[in-house]
């Protein structure tokens, strides 16, 4: 069973991505990146992210939920490339955006099990829900 805190955090991580996703495939231009990462790239890669979600909210274990809120600090690798000093400002709020609520999740997460010492690191398979 779901509480209403985890399926706004995940929705909340899943919000923010898709605005940073959409802003970067869209404005491709306005982002530092490597050649490869093309408009279609970006939008696979949310198109993953999508997935991984989905993954996360099945499984509904801590460590799911750890590994999918990681994934929204992959933005961060705008910084390391030589034209970050550049970016506007909107390219990194909306990078910024999509790290802080995947902290939230993730923070929520790591203490999740003594909020609900039902739902810690343990695993569940389709026939039994811990």
């Amino acid at each position: 069973m779901w509480h209403p805190k985890e399926v706004i955090l995940i929705g909340l991580t899943l919000i923010t991505s898709a605005v940073h996703f959409a802003d970067n495939a869209f404005r491709l231009d306005l982002y530092p990146g490597p050649a490869w990462l093309t408009h279609d790239v970006v939008l696979a890669a949310w198109v993953f992210l999508l997935l991984s979600t989905c993954l996360a909210y099945w499984i509904d274990t801590r460590t799911a939920l750890v590994a999918y809120g990681l994934l929204g600090f992959g933005g961060l690798a705008h910084y390391v490339m030589p034209q970050a000093s550049s970016m506007p400002t909107r390219c990194t709020l909306t990078i910024g955006a999509e790290a802080a609520s995947s902290m939230l999740l993730i923070v929520y997460a790591m203490f999740r099990s003594q909020m609900n010492p039902r739902k810690s690191v343990s695993c569940r398979t389709v026939s039994q829900k811990c």
